[in-house]
């Protein structure tokens, strides 16, 4: 037999036994089964139930959580109202894709932002829970198409890696983005900056996609500093490869043509490691 909530009132179990209507219909007997598990009571377990009663008892009776499946519209409501609570300041759109084809007992379904995995090839499965009114709880997943509004700089042509980016080659624009809210929704600001790697037209620029332009470039002559103490000696030297302020660079001494490895300080400084 099949209740409906968390706890086995004396009317449930009269539906199998009369005997048990004898008793107050809302005399709490037992707490249900949680989740899909199945209660049994035995023929000296009823008895107990029924002090004073002599009545024809069966051997056992199972008890479990009614189930039902859940309507489509509850999962999206769910997720509306997740989404809601995630993004309160930022647009947003989110559609349930696929749901499970299980029944399940009542409760509250219940998503946050940890649930949400990124799935390639397919929508993102979304994991969350079903909170019974016993506190306990059943997990469950849907699939589901998330998309937030952003501010997004978008490339106006096509860059080749290591090319530096000017206002005239992107512009920024709203862009409907997969993948939930994220709290830094400032667009990077690409100009100046020199692109990591080769962005196609109309690519949305990540913060990722940019590095800050080389201090030193290879080949330009660099002031070393080095030293000990309170003495400091400066000599010149030849930049082997490009580096940002706070990066190493390989140096040839034009002294001696000796190797040498600085950090970058500034514009064609560096100081001996």
């Amino acid at each position: 037999m099949a209740v409906d909530g968390a706890r086995i009132r004396a009317a449930d179990l009269a539906a199998a036994v009369p005997a048990f209507g004898a008793l107050p219909p809302d005399k709490d007997l037992a707490p249900a089964p949680a989740g899909t598990l199945v209660r049994v009571f035995h023929r000296s377990q009823l008895a107990i139930l029924l002090p004073g009663i002599v009545a024809e008892l069966p051997d056992r009776i199972c008890v479990e959580r009614k189930r039902t499946a859940i309507p489509e519209a509850a999962w999206q409501e769910a997720i509306d109202a997740a989404m809601t609570r995630l993004c309160p300041a930022i647009p947003w759109k989110a559609t349930v894709l696929e749901i499970p084809n299980h029944r399940f007992p009542s409760g509250v379904l219940q998503f946050s932002r940890p649930g949400l995995v990124a799935s390639r090839g397919s929508a993102p499965l979304w994991r969350g829970s079903l909170l019974l009114p016993d506190k306990s709880s059943i997990p469950v997943w849907v699939r589901v198409e998330v998309q937030t509004e952003r501010r997004a700089a978008v490339l106006n042509h096509a860059i080749a890696a290591g090319t530096a980016i000017s206002a005239e080659d992107y512009r920024e624009e709203d862009l409907w983005v997969a993948g939930l809210c994220v709290e830094d929704t400032t667009p990077p600001k690409p100009e100046g900056m020199v692109a990591r790697r080769a962005l196609s037209a109309g690519a949305s620029i990540q913060h990722g996609d940019l590095r800050r332009p080389p201090a030193i470039h290879r080949g330009q002559p660099v002031e070393l500093e080095a030293g000990s103490g309170a003495a400091r000696l400066r000599v010149s030297a030849v930049a082997e490869n490009d580096a940002e302020v706070g990066e190493q660079v390989r140096l040839r001494s034009t002294w001696n043509g000796s190797k040498l490895v600085g950090r970058v300080t500034g514009a064609q400084k560096a100081r001996v490691e």
